[in-house]
C-alpha cells in the first residue's frame, strides 16, 4: 500500500517466509554475507541462492511449496520476483539485498514488537502465520473496515473523510496474520454496523493493535534498505507520537536556481527559448525540517503532463538525509491545502487560489505546446524524444507555476516562528501516517 513496486512488496513477504520457515539460527549462519558486502551481488549469485538447501529442500521449492497457502501474494510466483531481481541490473540487485537485509532484520529484532510472535516465528518451520500481500483474506477485509471507518468519521459530508486514501492510515506493504486474525478481521467486516458505514477508527484501530499484541497480526511497512535496517513501530503510544511531532521543526526552505526562459507563438507555431547559458532550474521547492534531530525536507512537486496531457497532480514528499526511501507523501493542491488549513486557514486559502491561477496559465501554454509547436510530435515518438517532451513540459511548469509559486511558499516559510512549525507538524503527521486516527503498525528501513 505504499511506493514501492509490487513485485518488491511480493520478494519481501516470500523472504519474510522463508526466514520464518528456516528460523533464526539457519538465517543468521546462511544470510549474513549477502548484507555485509562480502558477496557481490549479480544474476549467479541471485540463482544460486535459491538452489541453497535447508534440510533437503532447496529456498525456490520452500517459498514454491507455501504459495497459496502459507504465502498469499494475488498471483505472483517466484519466477516472476526471480525476473524483477535479475532483469534490471543494480535496482534488482538492490531490491534482492534489502529483501534478505528485511527477513534478517526481522528474526533478529521482531521480538522488539510482538514476544508472542517473535518466539514462534525464530523457530524453524513455524507454520500458523501466513504471509500475504495484496490477498482477500486480511489485505482486503482491512481496506473494507477502512473505507467504513474512513465514512464514519466523515460525518457524511462528502470529502471530508480523515484520510485521503489508505496509506495514511497505515502504509503497510504486506501482513503477517494468524487464523484468528482472519477471522476477526472477518467478523468485524461483516459486522452489520461496519456494513452501515459506522465502524469508528477507535474500534478499527484497538481492533489492529490487539491482534499485533497477542501475536496474530503484524503490518509491516517496507522501504528499500540500503544501510542498516531498524523495525520501528509506529502509533503503539499516542504519547510517542505526539512527542516526535513535537520535536519536528521548519528550519527555512532550500536555496534554488529560478527557470530562466520564454515560450511565444510566432507564425502559429509554438516556440520555447531557452537562456543561451544554460537551461537548468530549479523546478521543485524544498521546505527543510528537522525531526527528533534528523535533516530532512518536504519537496512539493508539480508533475506536469500523463498521458501526454497536462495535469495539476502536485506530489508532497518527506524524505530524510542519508535514508534510501521516502519518509511518505501526499498528492494535490487541494489536500495539501486542507492540511494547513487545520493550523492556518489563510495560507492555505491563497496557496490553493495561487496554484489554480498559475495552474490556467500552464494548461493554456502546455496545449499550445503539444497542439502548435513539438509536443505531440515528441511524446508519440520514440524514448529520446519522448524524454525532450517531458523536459519541456516541465520547464513549461517552471515558468509559469514553480517560478510563480516560490515565491509565496518561501516568504511564508524563510524565517520560520511557531505558525509555520505547527504547519510542517501537520504535513510530518499526515504523510507519515501518524495522525490521530492513524494505525498502529511497523515499518522496516534504513
Amino acid at each position: 500500500m505504499a511506493d514501492s513496486p509490487k513485485e518488491a512488496e511480493v520478494a519481501q513477504a516470500m523472504f519474510c517466509y522463508l526466514a520464518d520457515f528456516l528460523g533464526s539460527s539457519e538465517v543468521n549462519k546462511e544470510w549474513i554475507n549477502y548484507t555485509n558486502g562480502k558477496i557481490k551481488i549479480d544474476i549467479d549469485i541471485i540463482n544460486n541462492f535459491f538452489t541453497k538447501k535447508y534440510s533437503s529442500k532447496t529456498y525456490e521449492s520452500i517459498i514454491n511449496s507455501a504459495l497459496g497457502s502459507q504465502i498469499d501474494t494475488s498471483g505472483f510466483n517466484l519466477k516472476v520476483i526471480k525476473k524483477f531481481f535479475t532483469s534490471q541490473g543494480t535496482v534488482g540487485y538492490e531490491w534482492f539485498t534489502s529483501s534478505i537485509k528485511i527477513g534478517l532484520s526481522l528474526i533478529n529484532q521482531l521480538k522488539t514488537i510482538s514476544t508472542s510472535l517473535s518466539t514462534n516465528i525464530t523457530a524453524p518451520n513455524w507454520k500458523n502465520i501466513f504471509y500475504v500481500r495484496g490477498d482477500d483474506a486480511v489485505m482486503k477485509t482491512i481496506d473494507e473496515c477502512f473505507k467504513s471507518a474512513n465514512k464514519q468519521s466523515s460525518n457524511k459530508i462528502k470529502g471530508n473523510e480523515s484520510f485521503g486514501n489508505i496509506n495514511k492510515w497505515s502504509p503497510a506493504d504486506i501482513y503477517f496474520a494468524s487464523k484468528q486474525a482472519k477471522k476477526i478481521l472477518a467478523d468485524l467486516e461483516s459486522d452489520s454496523e461496519t456494513k452501515k458505514n459506522n465502524l469508528t477508527f477507535a474500534k478499527l484501530n484497538t481492533t489492529i493493535g490487539n491482534l499485533i499484541k497477542t501475536g496474530d497480526l503484524l503490518p509491516l511497512s517496507l522501504k528499500k534498505g540500503v544501510g542498516v535496517i531498524k523495525i520501528v513501530k509506529v502509533n503503539f503510544e499516542r504519547k510517542v507520537e505526539e512527542e516526535l511531532i513535537n520535536e519536528t521543526f521548519c528550519t527555512g526552505v532550500q536555496k534554488w536556481n529560478k527557470q530562466e526562459g520564454n515560450f511565444k507563438i510566432v507564425n502559429k507555431k509554438f516556440k520555447i527559448e531557452y537562456p543561451i547559458a544554460s537551461k537548468e532550474g530549479t523546478r521543485d521547492i524544498y521546505l527543510l525540517l528537522e525531526s527528533n534531530k534528523q535533516k530532512g525536507r518536504i519537496q512539493i512537486r508539480h508533475t506536469p503532463a500523463s498521458g501526454g496531457k497536462p495535469i495539476s497532480g502536485v506530489k508532497v514528499i518527506l524524505s530524510y538525509t542519508g535514508a534510501s526511501a521516502f519518509g511518505g507523501q501526499l498528492v494535490g493542491i487541494p489536500l495539501l491545502a486542507k492540511i494547513i488549513g487545520t493550523v492556518d486557514t489563510n495560507f492555505a486559502g491563497k496557496l490553493k487560489t495561487d496554484f489554480d491561477r498559475f495552474y490556467k496559465k500552464f494548461e493554456t501554454t502546455a496545449k499550445e505546446y503539444i497542439e502548435k509547436g513539438e509536443g505531440k510530435k515528441l511524446y508519440n515518438g520514440n524514448a529520446k524524444e519522448k524524454d525532450k517532451f517531458n523536459e519541456d513540459i516541465g520547464v513549461i511548469s517552471a515558468l509559469t507555476i514553480m517560478n510563480n509559486l516560490r515565491p509565496v511558499i518561501t516568504e511564508y516559510f524563510k524565517s520560520p516562528k511557531e505558525k509555520q512549525h505547527n504547519v510542517i507538524r501537520a504535513i510530518f503527521a499526515y504523510v507519515s501516517s501518524r495522525s490521530p486516527l492513524s494505525s498502529p503498525f511497523v515499518i522496516a528501513k534504513d
